[in-house]
């Protein structure tokens, strides 16, 4: 039997005219191997004035004859003046002309066939009029329409292999054949039977989820609203309870009102993300706002007052350096220099050595505002955060804080709140992503890069780009065995790499955390909630068993 396109069990067979429904029944049981049949195949025509839609009744397509086109007209059919008319139990109706409406989807089909495989193929297209329910005798045709093109209802009754392969022979190019395997498959794929699978495009639910997040909750309306009324208070709360954005969106707030504006952090990748969502939302430079590490601000104030900046080589004496001589060179500084901040706002603010808050204070204004943003849960740097009311007089001595997080995605939160007692839950319009986090363990460090090829491997059938994909490690990138055997099987990918402190205050749409577990560092509780907190959308784990 020949094969139907679509098939004939998924076509609805009962609400097709007869004429046409009848030609299915006949080339179905057609004992022709090879031969496959289009019904109803849309079309587009293009023309001078804009492209139309119309539809090929049938193609009949074999590798080793050719293609043909089949236009069915049903009922009674005649032909007076130039005009084609069918008759049946409603009467006599005039209809399209079919020899035009054949040679119209002959040509349609060549120029599709040059266009997707080229000028240089050719294959034998030809077309045949199908009146299936009328006997063709004695009957004078139009010019065009020779009596061997059409096929009445005698002829569809005794159709047989042989009698259609006559039809194919007709046609020009007949030396192409047989058409060639892969010209087969080009053909199949690009004009007659294209397959395409559209994947959830990962950008649309980026922006998705991500739009969903960056919405305030009333949590941090309410924040925002009592520093208006309360300008010295700390501010804590979880990863991804969104901190980072009330900070930001305060410092916008006082530096479009014409204030002068001090907003810090501890790395400087936190600062660098502060200041490109800044320049995002505000595109024209804010002269009265700085955006700046604790470090980079020192140094500044340090040099504006004509003091000397260097910096020790050794960890050990630049540790020492900035917990004892920076204070001290700032302190000296602020005699110097007369200008004063309005406010201080601070990200991350559990990072910083309890001696910078009295090292700032000098800078700032009697009245100026100290909001400090902290996460007592990711002192990453072994620092007990305390409120500094020693430092600023009337700083509030208890804490407000953020209890839900507004970060992750709902299958990211949940993992959270299994893993930490102390995650935060999510707001009650937190989205799902659809990604569920993935746990990896492995012995040897060959198994963890296997892991990693195949997990990436799945995200990018799943469109994820290198760009969007963060590979943290408790370890710096140069001393991270995973990290290295990630590069090493993707040179060329524009990923993300870091260490989990480095990366801490930042985010990524997909984290893969590496070289977990691998020693007692490795296995800290707060470099597993800090690193995991990090991705928005989907997180997987790699930890070594031992």
């Amino acid at each position: 039997m020949a094969e139907i396109i679509p098939s004939l069990e998924s076509i609805d067979l009962q609400s097709l005219p007869d004429s046409e429904r009848r030609v299915l029944e006949v080339l179905h049981a057609l004992e022709f191997p090879g031969l496959q049949v289009y019904f109803s195949m849309p079309m587009v025509i293009e023309r001078q004035r804009g492209d139309i839609r119309s539809e090929a009744d049938f193609i009949l397509f074999h590798p080793r004859h050719g293609l043909l086109v089949w236009e069915v007209k049903g009922g009674g059919v005649s032909y007076e003046n130039g005009v084609w008319y069918s008759r049946n139990r409603q009467g006599k109706h005039q209809i399209k002309d079919p020899v035009k409406q054949a040679d119209t989807i002959q040509g349609a089909l060549l120029r599709k066939i040059r266009k997707e495989l080229g000028e240089s193929f050719s294959v034998p297209i030809g077309r045949n009029v199908v009146f299936p329910d009328v006997t063709l005798e004695q009957v004078t045709l139009p010019m065009g329409l020779e009596r061997r093109y059409v096929i009445d209802f005698t002829a569809l009754q005794s159709l047989t292999a042989d009698s259609l392969m006559v039809h194919f022979r007709r046609w020009p190019h007949q030396e192409r054949l047989p058409v060639s395997s892969m010209e087969q498959t080009w053909l199949m794929e690009k004009v007659l039977n294209p397959t395409f699978h559209l994947t959830v495009d990962i950008n649309a639910t980026i922006e998705r989820v991500e739009k969903r997040l960056v919405q305030l909750t009333s949590q941090q309306l309410w924040a925002l609203e009592l520093l208006h009324h309360i300008p010295r208070m700390v501010i804590v709360g979880g990863a991804g309870t969104g901190k980072s954005i009330l900070a930001r969106q305060k410092a916008l707030e006082l530096a479009q009102a014409g204030k002068r504006v001090l907003m810090l952090c501890y790395t400087e990748a936190l600062a660098a993300h502060l200041r490109h969502h800044v320049a995002e939302i505000h595109p024209e430079p804010l002269e009265g706002l700085e955006i700046r590490t604790f470090h980079s601000a020192a140094r500044n104030l340090v040099t504006q007052a004509g003091g000397q900046w260097r910096v020790p080589e050794t960890l050990q004496e630049r540790a020492r350096f900035y917990e004892q001589a920076v204070p001290d060179q700032m302190i000296e500084a602020a005699g110097v220099i007369e200008d004063r901040y309005d406010a201080l706002i601070v990200d991350e603010a559990q990072d910083f050595e309890p001696i910078w808050w009295l090292a700032l204070h000098d800078f700032l204004k009697q009245d100026a505002l100290v909001a400090l943003f902290a996460d007592p849960a990711q002192n990453l740097f072994g620092r007990e955060f305390e409120i500094p009311t020693d430092a600023f007089s009337d700083m509030v001595p208890y804490y407000f804080p953020l209890t839900w997080n507004c970060r992750n995605a709902r299958e990211i939160i949940d993992w959270l709140m299994r893993r930490f007692e102390f995650a935060n839950p999510p707001a009650d319009t937190q989205p799902s992503s659809g990604y569920q986090v993935e746990e990896f363990a492995w012995t040897m460090a060959e198994e963890q890069e296997a892991q990693l090829k195949r997990a990436w491997a799945t995200l990018k059938e799943n469109g994820v780009m290198p760009e969007q994909l963060a590979i943290l490690s408790p370890h710096a990138p140069e001393e991270s065995q995973g990290i290295q055997a990630f590069k090493k099987a993707f040179p060329k990918g524009q990923f993300r790499y870091s260490s989990i402190r480095s990366f801490k205050g930042l985010q990524a749409p997909f984290v893969f955390l590496v070289d977990m577990d691998t020693s007692d560092f490795a296995a800290r509780e707060d470099l597993w909630y800090v690193g995991a907190t990090r991705a928005t959308l989907g997180l997987k784990t790699f930890s070594g068993k031992t």
